[in-house]
């Protein structure tokens, strides 16, 4: 009995770090620009990116911000970049688990000015699967897809529908909604 008591003690002092908020800034300083980047995680899987960038040449800024928030059913995201010349980008987008699968939509914009909505969903029965994605670029689709998969007999059949407008060209897995990875790569604390 005493054993299992501190086990389980040890265990909630060793994971009580992992859930500690953390926050990394990297500073850069060169002959072209100045600014910070601080990336904060507080363990639940909130993230808050913020980063500046001043030009030393004419003194123009760019910006980066990204922040994601886990909800009771999914997680929702936004961000915008901003560049040298004042061009942003930005999106918005949540993401919810239902009862058979998940919903998702969002929407974003780019620094051309065009404003693209996605929608998405995912369901699974007991011997099928569907996932369906429409993107929409200034109110008209330019991309829609629906996946099915079913089960019968032991045999497995698969179909899938895409229809894709020639100028929009989505990555393997859609993503138009998203500024950057918010993961940090190995950052140097200044402290």
């Amino acid at each position: 009995m005493k054993k299992t008591i501190l086990i389980s003690m040890a265990s909630m002092m060793i994971a009580a770090p992992v859930f500690a908020e953390r926050t990394k800034t990297v500073t850069v300083d060169n002959d072209r620009v100045s600014g910070s980047k601080t990336v904060t995680r507080d363990g639940a899987g909130n993230v808050v990116v913020d980063g500046d960038l001043t030009r030393k040449s004419d003194g123009a800024t760019a910006s980066h911000d990204y922040n994601r928030s886990r909800t009771e059913t999914g997680w929702t995201a936004s961000g915008t970049q901003t560049d040298f010349k004042g061009r942003s980008r930005g999106f918005d987008y949540e993401r919810n688990r239902t009862d058979a699968g998940f919903e998702a939509n969002g929407s974003a914009y780019n620094r051309r000015g065009d404003q693209y909505d996605y929608s998405a969903y995912g369901t699974r029965g007991e011997n099928s699967r569907e996932r369906g994605r429409t993107v929409t670029r200034n109110g008209d689709t330019v991309y829609d897809r629906l996946d099915n998969v079913t089960r019968a007999d032991g045999k497995i059949v698969r179909n899938k529908q895409v229809t894709r407008d020639p100028s929009f060209r989505p990555k393997k897995r859609i993503k138009p909604l998203r500024v950057k990875n918010p993961k940090p790569r190995r950052f140097r604390s200044n402290r």
